[in-house]
């Protein structure tokens, strides 16, 4: 066996181990994704994300202080009666 070869057989080795530690990691994963509630959590936090919930909560500001201004101008016109 020259130099070489004995290199690309380690080189094979590393190939190898490196791909059985990813199947791992992949089976891993894949175990943990079986818990459903963990995996809608999961898709939950990655779909309402920071700028989502932010614009939800200004859009609902929003509505209150529109709601709470037309009762305040309801309210002002029916003084002026």
């Amino acid at each position: 066996m020259t130099e070489l070869d004995e290199l690309r057989h380690r080189r094979e080795l590393v190939v190898l181990t490196a791909e059985l530690q990813r199947a791992n990691v992949v089976r891993r994963l894949e175990r943990i994704q079986v818990n459903p509630a963990r995996r809608v959590l999961g898709l939950a936090a990655t779909t309402l994300s920071k700028p989502v919930l932010l614009s939800m909560g200004s859009a609902a500001i929003r509505f209150a202080v529109r709601a709470y201004r037309r009762r305040s101008a309801r309210r002002k016109s029916m003084h002026h009666h």
